[in-house]
């Protein structure tokens, strides 16, 4: 996907001295800085769970990251399996599911690492997940492999639970630069910049993590990712497509609102 340049996150970098270009946000340090941001985000997964119990068997999560939204699902306690692209994802998931805090009813999580569109399993999945919008993550191909993928594993009544950023109600705004700057622990920030590109239908995002040491000098990384405008019109469009109904459209409430992400769904499919 050839994204316009980011100017604004161009600048941030120059000011810092930052001359390296931003690594991909899922590269191994990438996505321990994931894992550090996204914690504490309770974002989508109320409605998720909400959605999952009403439900049966076993569930597949897909882009399960390091487990943002596996840890609510374990304490469910019914069968599990992880599917990520990022193999230091699937290692800070396989460490925390060991535990007891993370997976309080010592269920056994399968992990297996592959891209979100060309997972294999053998079907009988009563839920199939894909939560953070990171259907978005996708070029149109992919979307439409996964869902012929996800529609295969399910049980006759299963259901595929997504979380999606309307971009349709972003229109007005679509190029407006976002800069966002918040607290990461007593020594660290990060700066998120987004721009948005209505030619490519893409949105760049580019986080910048700075931390400071006991002398008052400080270093900083930088990480960058792409995700497509995608409009909830044309992605229904695709769904069906690929023989699957929604069923229903859930308002889901953002934990943490900013410009850049508000007016999410949870989609609820069905065969």
């Amino acid at each position: 996907m050839n994204i316009a340049p980011d100017k604004t996150a161009d600048a941030i970098l120059r000011v810092l001295g930052h001359v390296d270009p931003p690594e991909d946000l899922y590269s191994a340090s990438g996505s321990r800085l994931y894992d550090q941001i996204t914690a504490n985000d309770l974002t989508e997964l109320p409605e998720i769970l909400a959605a999952v119990r009403k439900t049966s068997g076993p569930i597949l999560e897909l882009a399960a990251g390091s487990g943002r939204i596996t840890r609510p699902l374990l304490a469910l306690g019914r069968p599990l399996a992880a599917v990520d692209s990022s193999p230091e994802m699937l290692a800070m998931l396989k460490k925390k599911a060991g535990t007891k805090a993370f997976n309080p009813r010592g269920v056994a999580l399968e992990l297996m690492e592959a891209d979100m569109s060309r997972f294999e399993v053998d079907g009988g999945y009563g839920c199939v997940v894909l939560g953070a919008s990171s259907i978005t993550l996708l070029e149109p191909a992919g979307r439409r492999e996964l869902f012929r993928r996800v529609r295969d594993c399910l049980t006759p009544d299963g259901r595929f639970l997504l979380t999606v950023l309307n971009a349709d109600s972003h229109e007005a705004s679509v190029n407006n630069d976002g800069t966002a700057i918040s607290a990461l622990g007593d020594d660290a920030f990060l700066i998120t910049a987004e721009s948005r590109d209505p030619v490519n239908g893409a949105r760049h995002v580019t986080m910048v993590h700075v931390s400071f040491s006991v002398d008052g000098t400080y270093r900083s990384s930088a990480y960058a990712s792409d995700v497509a405008f995608l409009s909830n019109s044309l992605l229904e469009e695709e769904i069906t497509a690929e023989r699957l109904s929604i069923l229903e459209r859930l308002p889901v409430r953002i934990a943490s609102p900013s410009p850049g992400l508000n007016d999410v769904e949870l989609w609820v499919c069905g065969k």
